[in-house]
């Protein structure tokens, strides 16, 4: 090729203009093409929906807009651009006379204001770069005290800001380690009365000493007393002087790399099981905590990958999600089924962390994991307590409310109907009195079997405590059917029920008094129909052994 060699030009900066007056964008256009050495693309749009419309879409380097719009005026303005374009500065324009407004939007967020009325070219682009620069070095700053803050509160040494006589900031390890039930209450304390009696007048020296480090014993919220190592440096703090400490419990391991002993005891003594894995996924470290849960010894694990612990429960989806979320956030969190040597299944609580090195690759994959399945079990049978009758293992009230609800909200959109069965077992007391509680218990249990017998997997048969039962009949095409199933029920429960003990063993008979509510005649709600139900039930029980509607229907 021949000819002058060429350079690449920068490229434009593109510029959102917010502006009604199709007058003064010409004018602003023309400023900004003045620009010799870089150029402004300018997106002119004359209202606030037109530009809220291009959020999200391809940034601009920086939006100027009027404060007068066809459909927002003064701060409702500049409130709603730095919502839409919290990552781009914004310039108000200002008529001469509004500089108060003006004012206003930079205290709201914006980087400056000018006035429209202002003819100078090379102020407008000037501004325009330094509301870029200005903006950039904030948001770099933010992200950096974002980062400083989260690397204090996840650190495992206590980090302390004090005046002589006031605790400024105490980080999570810091509650912790002093004991304290919140943060606030650590703060409230004289930092001196952290440390212990005898220990005091030594401190209080070195403290003296712009930078230092010591060992002293330190004192917790309960009274009791631990060893640690201190570093403490003044710095200044909102113009005042103040002290950062960071501190650490040694007791106990007071050795001359007390660091990494710590860790190592951390590692080998805890009752969690922790495995390190490499960047390929492999196990490189397993805790005794590890071989206590899962029934593996280090050496038949280490060079294995994970996996070989998986009970097969997870989805692959699982561990899509799983994975997909430790490398967007460096950290994930949640329960697994896993299985150990001896074949056991068992719920692992387990809390997966990246480890990357300075060039920011992972290099490592740490994760710390306890045996929940006793715990799961547990909230599991809590669960099954509070919507179930533990005696016939029928849904007991509040469930049956939830069913009803749903069924209700059901029959609404398809303007269907539901019966529902409000029942009482007649002559139900004279065989508690007769064959005993334990009796009358195994009457029950037999009544919710039979119950269930005579209707649809799709009804609920409940009970509510006694001997009173509730039957849900969902989609009931008519009156007659509901009528159907209650004659069924009342034939059922004729039959004679074993239930008898020691001395007068034989079969008990119970009749039982039907109550019928009809949603939505009778009822709208749970609570409606329920009421319904059990007015017609004790219509029912004055004319014996029989079911009854609440509102008969031709």
């Amino acid at each position: 090729m021949t000819g002058e060699p060429t350079t690449q030009q920068p490229a434009a900066i593109r510029i959102l203009l917010v502006e009604d007056d199709a007058a003064d964008a010409r004018l602003i256009g023309l400023a900004l093409a003045e620009e010799a050495d870089v150029g402004f693309a300018v997106t002119r749009v004359a209202s606030l929906a037109d530009a809220l419309a291009l959020a999200g879409g391809e940034p601009f380097g920086a939006i100027l807009t009027d404060l007068a719009l066809p459909d927002a005026t003064g701060l409702q303005t500049v409130e709603a651009m730095l919502a839409a374009w919290p990552d781009t500065p914004v310039i108000v324009l200002t008529g001469a006379d509004n500089r108060s407004t003006g004012l206003s939007a930079v205290q709201l967020g914006c980087q400056d204001f000018l006035a429209k009325s202002s003819s100078d070219g090379a102020l407008l682009r000037r501004s325009i770069r330094h509301a870029m620069e200005r903006f950039a070095v904030a948001r770099a700053l933010k992200e950096s005290e974002a980062r400083f803050r989260a690397l204090v509160e996840l650190s495992p040494d206590a980090i302390l800001l004090c005046t002589d006589t006031t605790i400024l900031f105490a980080n999570s390890a810091a509650v912790t380690a002093f004991a304290a039930t919140t943060a606030p209450a650590l703060l409230a304390v004289e930092p001196l009365r952290l440390i212990a009696a005898e220990d005091v007048e030594m401190v209080r020296q070195a403290l003296a000493v712009p930078t230092h480090r010591m060992e002293c014993r330190m004192r917790r919220l309960d009274g009791s007393t631990f060893e640690a190592e201190l570093a403490f440096a003044a710095v200044a703090h909102q113009g005042r002087p103040a002290i950062q400490i960071v501190l650490r419990d040694i007791t106990g391991h007071k050795l001359a790399e007390h660091r990494s002993f710590l860790a190592r005891m951390v590692f080998e003594t805890t009752s969690e099981g922790i495995v390190v894995t490499d960047a390929a996924n492999r196990i490189v470290a397993v805790n005794p905590g590890f071989s206590a849960v899962t029934g593996y010894a280090p050496e038949e694990m280490l060079g294995q990958n994970p996996k070989r612990l998986s009970s097969g429960r997870n989805s692959p989806e699982f561990y899509a999600e799983m994975w997909a979320t430790l490398y967007a956030t460096g950290h994930w969190r949640g329960e697994v089924w896993n299985r150990r040597k001896s074949g056991e299944v068992y719920v692992q609580r387990l809390a997966v962390s990246l480890i990357r090195d300075a060039a920011g690759r992972v290099v490592n994959h740490l994760g710390i994991f306890s045996d929940v399945t006793d715990e799961r079990i547990e909230a599991e049978s809590n669960r099954w307590r509070a919507s179930y009758d533990a005696l016939t293992g029928l849904p007991n009230r509040t469930l049956l409310s939830d069913r009803l609800q749903r069924d209700i909200l059901q029959a609404a959109r398809a303007q269907g109907r539901i019966g529902v069965l409000f029942l009482d077992l007649d002559d139900f007391k004279p065989v508690n009195d007769r064959h005993g509680h334990l009796a009358g218990d195994k009457v029950l249990i037999q009544v919710a079997r039979r119950l269930q017998n005579c209707v649809r997997e799709s009804d609920t048969v409940a009970r509510l405590g006694g001997d009173e039962f509730v039957i849900v009949l969902p989609e009931v095409a008519s009156a007659r059917d509901t009528g159907l199933v209650a004659a069924k029920i009342l034939t059922t429960l004729a039959l004679p029920i074993t239930g008898g003990d020691g001395d007068d063993e034989g079969d008990i008979v119970i009749g039982a008094s039907i109550g019928i509510a009809l949603f939505p005649g009778d009822g709208r709600t749970p609570e409606q129909l329920l009421s319904a139900a059990d007015r017609a039930m004790y219509m029912a029980k004055k004319q014996g052994g029989r079911f009854v509607f609440l509102h008969p229907e031709p």
